[in-house]
């Protein structure tokens, strides 16, 4: 997993100027006329080549003491999983002339107040546009009445239940609550709320599927932990959902209340149980596609522009920062990228239509360019996500140019030009 330092403290010697070493910073407090700042610089380095040392001595350490802690906690948690019942749907609704078709979307939203987001219902009227038959399952334990009433425009069937199990639970509930995969059943979609969108019509990225091709086909893929498709949107073919191993899987599926647990056998695990049972998965947006020959060539010529710039154009500086990240982790440890979230700008400008909720409102591995992400919305997609972008200002208050300016501070002069 990548740590919370700033990418600079990577690369900042290529995104300020020279590229230091040692001997550089010798020959120039040789040559220097104020020694005792060459001193201090030179005195500065070789204590952060020192401290980089250290951490990469002790990061094993770390790594197998946090590994130990994750396995001890799911060992705890796991005889807890089988107090609960799998089953805890409270309330279900079906609509009377629109029964499931071929096409089944299983969409897990959760909302502490019972609420349903102009957001959420954005996504869902996207969906049933595509053709989809749409089951709304959330773990709120309950709905507004006036959200109820926009859900029924759009789902197929509404299904209630207690927040135990998190997602997996949720889409396991709803496969033996409504007794999916029913005959006519060709395909069902894993989709949950985490993510903004679509910004776009999904019909080009529901046209990218082919179930000749693949048997579960992902958004977006991933190498954190190990090889996954990431959950949040999930498309499984005829094949699979037939299959033993499907029914293997979710037969597993158990509410442990453990999220380590989920991580690590449900969001993670999925993708390796269907391998291993034979199954073929794949993603839409490879993260080699996403990252060839054109687009690190393009990143490397951001740092090098920055460079210099010496650093004195903020928006040109934070791009060059992420641009750094990405070339630093591709260069030493791909894995520990996350596409949805570090390679945001890639995936929109790939036809992708949608940004993760976390890096909007929380931005936790401190993504600097994300300021720009309705400029890349607008021009990539055609799309008018202002409206969100407002929600999401009023939302986060005083939190803004921490969220969306990592450095916590307003890029300056830039208050108004994030639109």
């Amino acid at each position: 997993m990548p740590d919370n330092r700033s990418p600079v403290d990577y690369d900042d010697d290529h995104v300020l100027g020279e590229p230091l070493t040692w001997r550089v910073l010798l020959r120039r407090f040789r040559e220097s006329d104020n020694r005792a700042v060459a001193g201090r610089n030179l005195a500065r380095h070789l204590g952060r080549a020192v401290l980089g040392r250290t951490r990469r001595l002790i990061s094993p350490v770390r790594v197998a003491a946090h590994e130990l802690m994750v396995q001890c906690r799911i060992a705890v948690s796991y005889p807890f999983g089988f107090l609960h019942a799998t089953h805890q749907v409270v309330e279900r609704w079906d609509a009377p002339d629109r029964p499931l078709g071929e096409r089944v979307v299983l969409f897990v939203h959760f909302d502490g107040a019972g609420r349903v987001l102009s957001a959420a219902q954005d996504f869902l009227a996207g969906l049933a546009a595509a053709g989809l038959s749409v089951v709304f399952v959330t773990n709120s334990e309950q709905i507004h009445e006036p959200d109820k009433s926009l859900l029924k425009q759009h789902c197929a069937a509404i299904l209630i239940r207690r927040n135990i199990g998190y997602d997996f639970g949720a889409w396991r509930d709803a496969l033996d609550t409504l007794g999916l995969p029913q005959t006519g059943t060709r395909a069902i979609y894993l989709v949950n709320d985490s993510v903004y969108g679509p910004f776009a019509d999904l019909q080009p990225l529901l046209d990218a599927v082919d179930f000749e091709r693949a048997d579960i086909w992902g958004a977006t893929e991933s190498w954190q932990h190990r090889y996954h498709l990431q959950s949040f949107f999930l498309l499984c073919g005829e094949t699979a959902i037939r299959s033993e191993t499907w029914r293997r899987f979710w037969r597993s599926v158990r509410p442990i209340p453990c999220k380590d647990w989920i991580i690590r056998h449900c969001e993670i695990g999925f993708t390796g149980a269907m391998m291993r049972g034979g199954l073929r998965c794949a993603p839409i947006f490879p993260s080699a596609t996403l990252l060839d020959q054109p687009e690190m060539a393009r990143l490397r010529r951001v740092v090098a522009e920055n460079r210099r710039a010496r650093g004195q154009d903020a928006r040109l500086r934070a791009r060059a920062v992420q641009a750094s990240r990405i070339l630093y982790y591709t260069r030493r440890d791909k894995n520990a990228l996350n596409p949805s979230v570090d390679l945001w700008r890639q995936l929109i400008r790939a036809g992708y239509p949608f940004l993760k909720r976390e890096l909007l409102l929380r931005n936790p591995t401190k993504v600097t360019d994300i300021f720009e992400w309705e400029d890349v919305v607008s021009e990539a997609l055609a799309a008018d996500p202002h409206a969100l972008a407002d929600d999401i200002r009023t939302s986060l208050g005083a939190r803004l140019p921490e969220v969306w300016s990592p450095e916590g501070r307003e890029l300056p002069g830039e208050r108004r030009e994030l639109r």
